[in-house]
């Protein structure tokens, strides 16, 4: 590793990697100096002499890591003061020669790597959205298209390249450290730095979806016909499914876009009989002569960047979850809560909210067996969970801390009311919780203790712990107690 590899603020490299971050909070962080390694070799180099510093100035040497830079809150892969290690420029080698597996690096983006397998009609498990970053959704078990068939992102990685706290690189996969292979599977960046991802391909062609566009007014259509699909016992593996709810500034008012995918290919099946409630509630254009839909046959990336489309950015972004029983009830009563609580920050630059509803069925959640860290997620049967993104322009800072709250408010009162009602589900998707709903505490307490467990046999210091202060954290001392 030589001196190109490391920035500080008056390097245009720098200042590149700084400004782009999804969110601008993150944006707005200020590293002493940021670490650009091009190997993993370069990452060991960089952890050893952090942990060492650390060892001789224990104040002095704290550090992020960062992938694509997607998560939204401050300091989730940013750092003020700190050392920056941006794997921006670690390499990716690509499909294998016999197509079954795909090697990825943490800091590439998901159209990256399905623009690889498409030409080959093959896909993997990756985020649904164009620009979103590889590292952060793997280590956080997101969610793709293909997750009914699949399980959640994390769960068809073979192998992880990592670099322990003492600068060790290994690999962890089924047959080596399959203890930490199965903790990286969901548990963040507690255990080491990933360099580089193994993922499992499978024959993925194109296929029917896209979106539809309705008035507000349908939305209690729109909830019953995703109640019944979520409460299916038998739930079609093929179907994917987002009730996605807006409010902003530009339009005053809520509007509805739904995803609809149906992921058969080879051929695709178009409208299946299974969308057929939402297909029969009436659609309208977004704006005067634009269409009422995008359905069409398409391959993944495309779909992926007509959803990042929607999203104007870079804006101060805030992202927070809840989940609960397959309920159109108490998808209305979130609705009315959201409505309430967001209403007087329509004059704020740039305001949006988007709601996006998701099913979770049990064949997803119980992931075929898979080997993961998410524990038990299977007992609580299907579910909902809602993806709430909350963004201003960049100039309303001012507004962070009240948008927080109100966002808090919301979630904690939608909690309250999801038990009342006897609906209430503890899972948090850990991709689109914010800093406060640690999705770890969520976890069952024997799923916990194997996470403390793994960290402590592969990070006996507890470097990433204590010097890594960005990102979910695992339970520690009182906190421990407590959870468990």
């Amino acid at each position: 590793m030589g001196s190109h590899n490391v920035v500080i603020p008056r390097d245009t490299a720098y200042t590149s990697s700084v400004g782009s971050y999804f969110s601008l909070k993150n944006a707005e962080t200020h590293p002493a100096c940021i670490v650009i390694p091009e190997s993993s070799n370069d990452v060991s180099i960089a952890v050893r002499s952090l942990t060492r510093g650390f060892e001789l100035r224990k104040s002095q040497c704290q550090f992020a890591i960062r992938g694509g830079g997607h998560t939204p809150y401050k300091g989730a892969a940013s750092i003020d003061g700190g050392v920056l290690i941006d794997l921006a420029r670690l390499p990716a080698p690509g499909i294998s020669a016999d197509r079954e597996t795909i090697i990825i690096s943490p800091s590439q983006t998901w159209d990256q790597v399905t623009e690889q397998l498409d030409p080959y009609d093959l896909s993997t498990l990756g985020a649904r959205v164009a620009g979103v970053g590889v590292g952060g959704a793997v280590l956080g078990c997101g969610t793709s298209f293909f997750s009914p068939r699949y399980g959640f992102i994390c769960d068809v990685v073979e192998d992880f390249e990592v670099v322990l706290a003492s600068g060790d690189i290994v690999h962890a996969n089924e047959r080596e450290n399959k203890d930490l292979w199965k903790a990286l599977r969901g548990g963040a960046n507690n255990f080491g730095v990933v360099t580089a991802i193994t993922m499992q391909t499978f024959p993925q062609g194109k296929f029917w979806g896209g979106q539809t566009f309705h008035d507000i007014s349908t939305r209690k259509e729109h909830f019953k016909a995703h109640a019944d699909l979520a409460s299916m016992q038998s739930y079609d593996p093929y179907v994917h499914y987002i009730n996605n709810l807006v409010l902003s500034n530009a339009t005053r008012s809520w509007f509805i876009g739904s995803s609809l995918q149906y992921t058969k290919s080879n051929p695709p099946v178009i409208e299946p009989a299974v969308f057929k409630p939402f297909l029969n509630i009436a659609q309208k254009p977004l704006f005067p002569g634009g269409p009422t839909n995008t359905l069409r046959v398409d391959n993944v990336t495309s779909v992926s960047r007509e959803y990042a489309a929607l999203a104007t950015y870079p804006k101060r972004w805030l992202f927070a979850t809840i989940s609960f029983a397959p309920s159109e009830e108490m998808m209305e009563e979130f609705f009315q809560m959201a409505d309430k609580a967001f209403q007087s920050y329509l004059d704020l630059d740039g305001f949006s909210v988007a709601m996006a509803y998701q099913p979770v069925p049990s064949v997803m959640a119980e992931r075929r067996g898979a080997s993961d860290s998410m524990g038990p997620i299977q007992t609580e049967g299907n579910l909902i969970y809602i993806h709430l993104a909350v963004s201003v322009d960049g100039n309303e800072w001012s507004s962070d801390d009240t948008i927080e709250k109100a966002v808090q408010d919301l979630i904690e009162g939608a909690e309250r009311k999801a038990k009342e009602m006897g609906v209430y589900r503890s899972y948090l998707q850990a991709t689109y919780a914010e800093s406060w709903q640690n999705p770890l505490l969520r976890r069952s307490p024997g799923t916990l203790e194997q996470l403390i467990a793994t960290s402590r046999k592969y990070d006996p210091k507890q470097v990433f712990q204590t010097q890594v202060p960005g990102g979910f954290k695992l339970p520690q001392g009182g906190a421990l107690q407590e959870e468990l």
